[in-house]
């Protein structure tokens, strides 16, 4: 079935879109996005695919994987397509995405989380979210969210990684509670105080926390029983990205934990 650009569902399509409620939902049309989706069988909510294109044969095959996933499926024009597009670089498909929802309870069954205090940047965060994919982490926690993980941004800059990391989003009071009841130790990414990343073992049950890119970690955080970790810089300043400073710590914990200390 072809739907138009008068259509409601196009409508909320674009709606989505523009405004980015950011509920448990996100959209892409990013080729490598849709591959992740197709891979893990992660839920769609509905496809729309352009009806008067070419498409490479790995890419008709991919398209037909996803209609066969998607609860509801339609085509559109290659104009109305132009209107949703998310980048240039597209393969004439795109998808409501539905996300897998956790609770505390799943994460009390995990050992190796990381925790985002109130980031803010979509990109930081998907960056995080490529490299937590990388070393298999369990979860993650988005402590105080400013942008959510459904974050059209976050989807894209992160490939997709998004969706496939079990993620809660937490205030500081419960997240404290939760890891200090369920013997955590905490990291504390900390640029001045601690002692150098490659100096712990990581081993146990970990959670690394890093803070918000102008304002860093939440104070409160030092009045609970915590372990400071920092990475040795040279010259004027005296942080990194956190995008960047994490990815060293945490493949540094994940390394650690793999090969043994």
């Amino acid at each position: 079935m072809q739907i138009s650009k008068t259509n409601e569902i196009f409508k909320e399509f674009r709606n989505l879109i523009k405004h980015n409620p950011f509920n448990n939902i996100t959209i892409s049309s990013d080729l490598e996005v849709l591959k992740i989706v197709n891979l893990y069988n992660i839920k769609i909510d509905t496809l729309l695919y352009v009806s008067d294109i070419e498409y490479q044969s790995d890419t008709l095959k991919l398209l037909d994987d996803l209609k066969n996933k998607a609860d509801n499926c339609y085509e559109i024009s290659k104009q109305s397509f132009d209107i949703l597009k998310l980048k240039e670089n597209h393969a004439g498909i795109i998808a409501k995405i539905k996300f897998n929802e956790y609770t505390l309870n799943d994460f009390k069954k995990y050992k190796f989380i990381c925790v985002l205090d109130k980031l803010e940047i979509p990109g930081n965060i998907g960056t995080i979210y490529r490299t937590l994919s990388s070393i298999n982490i369990d979860g993650l926690v988005l402590v105080d969210e400013i942008s959510k993980k459904s974050n059209l941004q976050i989807t894209s800059s992160s490939r997709g990684s998004n969706l496939i990391i079990p993620t809660i989003s937490l205030s500081y009071d419960e997240c404290q509670k939760f890891l200090l009841d369920n013997n955590f130790d905490i990291y504390l990414g900390e640029p001045k105080l601690g002692k150098n990343y490659k100096e712990y073992n990581y081993d146990n049950k970990v959670a690394l926390v890093f803070g918000n890119e102008r304002f860093g970690i939440n104070p409160n955080w030092y009045n609970n029983k915590h372990i400071k970790v920092y990475i040795p810089m040279e010259g004027p300043h005296n942080s990194l990205n956190v995008g960047v400073a994490s990815s060293i710590i945490l493949y540094e914990a994940y390394m650690k934990r793999k090969c043994g200390n």
